[in-house]
């Protein structure tokens, strides 16, 4: 597959598409994050623990302005991603229009929050049939933090299976979860069924342990456009294997469109989402995709750097104001950052 022009998806196998919308009248974009979404900086804890950086853990820590915390862990700082809902909205019509779609079907699924698809919903009421509503639920599974995609939550009924889902699932009460999708008709998928976010990883990601105990609540896989070609050719072999389609989903969390996409014959979520239940899945490869995975993480870091008294929290209090009257070594940072990703934009290299 070269890495430029737009490919299908179908069946497990690729296909070049250098026109989709004459072969699928319509784009639908799912897995998207709006402000209504809270990232941590807890990667960073794997990070200080590798052997060549322990000598720099502390430096690390000071920089972010809390080098006096004993016992530190990144996870306690965390910001929002950067768009409103409508934001979201607008970014995600323009991606699909550049593609030839006339609107795109938007499905945003905030991190365990179902306000912003409900705001935008409200905002938008005419468009209720191509703005299901829902979220990513955060589940552990044998040590392992996975993410599942829940769209189509019934208006009158998604704060009440907002709050359901969510509390049984810190309760680890995977068995109440699944129960309560499959009663609920939403959509459900295994968004990056195969990100290593585990503790026993010598054992391997219990992906396929997962489906075998709970495939009968979960419709299809995620092609995702936040994760690797390598990662996404396995997650289509563990689809095949476990007879489960495959769509597409952005997962940006940026200033970016999603480069992933799913195309359907279908003008509404509730038909596009009959098609996925019955087993016919397409994913759109966007040519945005092909840029390297490293630097779209990069741009991320970037901008969390950039904008880190803005938009980070420490404890749940602004970090703005913790560190109000006090420089920290990110503060140049951000100036540099926010320099390095005013050109690159410039340069048209944001993708």
């Amino acid at each position: 597959m070269p890495d430029s022009g737009c490919w299908i998806v179908e069946n497990y196998a690729y296909r070049a598409c250098p026109e989709p919308r004459r072969e699928f009248p319509y784009a639908v974009s799912l897995h998207n994050h709006s402000l209504h979404s809270i990232e941590t900086m807890g990667i960073l804890n794997d990070v200080v623990r590798l052997s060549w950086m322990r000598p720099f853990s502390h430096a690390l820590q000071a920089a972010f302005g809390f080098g006096s915390e004993s016992a530190f862990d990144f996870n306690q700082i965390s910001y929002r991603a950067p768009l409103t809902a409508e934001e979201v909205l607008c970014q995600e019509t323009a991606a699909a229009a550049a593609l030839g779609f006339d609107e795109v079907i938007l499905g945003l699924t905030d991190h365990d929050e179902v306000a912003g698809s409900i705001e935008l919903r409200r905002a938008h009421p005419e468009w209720a049939r191509r703005i299901p509503l829902g979220e990513e639920l955060s589940i552990l599974f044998d040590g392992y933090l996975f993410h599942i995609g829940i769209t189509g939550m019934k208006a009158d009924a998604a704060e009440s299976l907002h709050a359901g889902l969510n509390e049984a699932a810190r309760a680890d009460r995977l068995d109440e979860v699944f129960e309560m999708l499959r009663a609920s008709e939403c959509l459900v998928v295994f968004n990056h069924p195969l990100v290593p976010w585990g503790e026993n990883r010598q054992n391997g990601i219990p992906a396929r342990e997962l489906l075998e105990r709970y495939g009968w609540a979960i419709h299809a896989l995620e092609y995702n456009g936040m994760r690797s070609r390598r990662e996404n050719d396995a997650v289509l072999e563990l689809a095949r294997s476990v007879g489960k389609p495959v769509i597409g989903g952005g997962d940006s969390h940026l200033l970016l469109a999603s480069s992933v996409l799913s195309v359907s014959r279908s003008g509404s979520f509730e038909e596009f989402a009959a098609e996925v239940k019955a087993g016919r899945g397409v994913a759109l490869i966007a040519p945005p995709f092909f840029a390297p995975l490293g630097w779209k993480l990069f741009l991320r870091v970037l901008y969390f750097i950039a904008h880190y008294r803005r938009i980070a929290h420490f404890r749940g209090q602004p970090v703005g104001e913790l560190l109000r009257q006090r420089i920290v070594l990110l503060d140049p940072a951000g100036y540099a950052a926010r320099g390095f990703l005013g050109l690159a934009a410039a340069l048209k290299l944001i993708r």
